[in-house]
């Protein structure tokens, strides 16, 4: 699949932001006080994010109606828990006082649920055999709540050293879910050729001429090659920045204590970098079943 620069942004800055919300509702839920200024800095975040979605649609002003379809699309669910969950950030934010344990509640399920639905979206297409691996969903929720945390860290480096310990071993499990994922996608091949018609794995499907005389939108929107060269690279490039760096610069806040803005900044930029890869990576590597049709008459890499 052609990866675009806008769901790529949303995915990275909503999972940011809704990873925040999350955090700062089971906070609450503790019994701290609500952090106001995380809370609205998770929120636009997630804003931001959702806009830069809006912005690949055909027609954005159309961008409403997703709300209508909520019992059959993921889509339509993502936009109803994210407006649930920025609304019970805007109350938090502004009424503080009225009913926060309730409100907390409702911010942590539905930015979990905001999350969830957003991973939802590309689990559920078969036709992109790379997306429907059972660990997507989880490496949504746990890059979010990772990235999250070091944006709570920015806001609130003075928190107490546990906290950049914390971020630091978070990278632990979504590091691990992605290695894992690059395994299984590694020995994922697409399906028959019959299978993209439809038809039975053993039924024998042959083209005796080819579908167009030239390029066409499907070829350039859902048959992207990657060099494998080039996908090694950029997957030990994300692990390096999301991984191991972002972490060691969050370790470093109890060295440098006096520096613990800037290092929380460098290790969030460095987390934001490696996601984005990561992100692209998500989009370049899935192949759609659309290539097995196209792939007789079609071998030319569409890119690098």
């Amino acid at each position: 699949m052609r990866p675009a620069p806008s769901l790529i942004i949303f995915s990275t800055l909503s999972g940011v932001g809704f990873g925040a919300l999350i955090w700062a509702g089971l906070e609450i839920l503790s019994g701290a006080p609500a952090q106001r200024h995380i809370i609205l800095a998770g929120a636009v975040m997630a804003i931001l994010g959702l806009l830069s979605s809006v912005t690949h649609l055909g027609k954005p002003l159309r961008a409403w109606r997703a709300f209508t379809q909520w019992r059959s699309s993921w889509l339509s669910r993502e936009a109803w828990a994210a407006v649930l969950a920025l609304g019970s950030a805007a109350l938090i934010i502004v009424v503080p006082d009225l009913w926060p344990q309730a409100l907390a509640a409702v911010l942590l399920l539905s930015s979990s649920a905001t999350v969830l639905c957003t991973a939802m979206i590309y689990h559920s297409l078969p036709p992109v055999p790379a997306w429907t691996i059972p660990s997507v969903p989880a490496i949504f929720i746990t890059l979010a709540l990772y990235s999250g945390a070091f944006l709570v860290l920015l806001l609130d480096p003075q928190r107490g050293y546990d906290w950049p310990v914390f971020c630091a071993m978070m990278a632990i499990i979504p590091a691990t879910q992605k290695l894992r994922y690059w395994r299984v996608l590694d020995q994922q091949g697409l399906p028959a050729a019959s299978a993209a018609l439809g038809l039975s794995a053993d039924s024998t499907v042959a083209a005796f001429e080819a579908p167009h005389t030239q390029r066409n939108y499907l070829l350039h929107e859902m048959v992207y090659k990657l060099a494998r060269k080039h996908r090694l690279r950029l997957r030990r490039l994300s692990v390096l920045l999301a991984f191991v760096a972002a972490p060691a610069a969050a370790l470093m806040v109890l060295v440098f204590p006096l520096l613990g803005s800037a290092l929380a900044a460098l290790g969030l930029l460095l987390l934001w970098l490696g996601i984005a890869v990561e992100r692209w990576l998500f989009f370049a590597e899935a192949r759609h079943l659309v290539e097995r049709y196209y792939q007789p008459v079609d071998a030319s890499p569409s890119g690098s």
